[in-house]
């Protein structure tokens, strides 16, 4: 099956969509196959033991449960293809305001590789960071920089 940028592009529009409404039935048939990194938990994530649909969903309701308000809006998107497999990376604005906390908001880098087959699209692997970025897009020195043995 034949996929182009453009279609891996909507794929992408859709997920963020989806988190953006917080639809978690579209989230979860997106992400059913999903392991990868995210900016708030530190260890990789895989959802064996956690799967879709009994374990993933309430943790989503759980996620979505805390947060007063919550949005994602793309802000870069690119894409490529390669046979049957989408790529996609840029940058969204992540809101949110959990309950009895002030607003917050992170502008993350993200990564994902997609497939697309008889369950519709699939996020296979993702990444997402917020690190600190320089003006020039690389990290800052304060963060990289190898202290002299004391």
């Amino acid at each position: 099956m034949t996929i182009t940028k453009e279609e891996v592009a909507e794929a992408v529009r859709v997920w963020a969509h989806a988190w953006h409404t917080r639809d978690m039935q579209t989230i979860m048939a997106m992400e059913a196959q999903a392991v990868g990194f995210g900016f708030r938990p530190f260890a990789w994530r895989n959802h064996p033991g956690n799967t879709y649909p009994a374990g993933r969903d309430r943790s989503l309701e759980q996620f979505f449960g805390q947060k007063m308000s919550y949005s994602v809006a793309l802000q870069e998107l690119q894409t490529a293809v390669e046979g049957d497999v989408g790529l996609a990376w840029g940058v969204f604005l992540e809101q949110w305001q959990d309950k009895g906390q002030p607003p917050e908001q992170a502008r993350v880098r993200f990564s994902k590789v997609l497939t697309r087959g008889a369950q519709g699209w699939q996020v296979v692997l993702y990444h997402r960071d917020i690190q600190p970025f320089a003006a020039d897009g690389c990290y800052p020195k304060a963060l990289t920089i190898v202290s002299p043995a004391s």
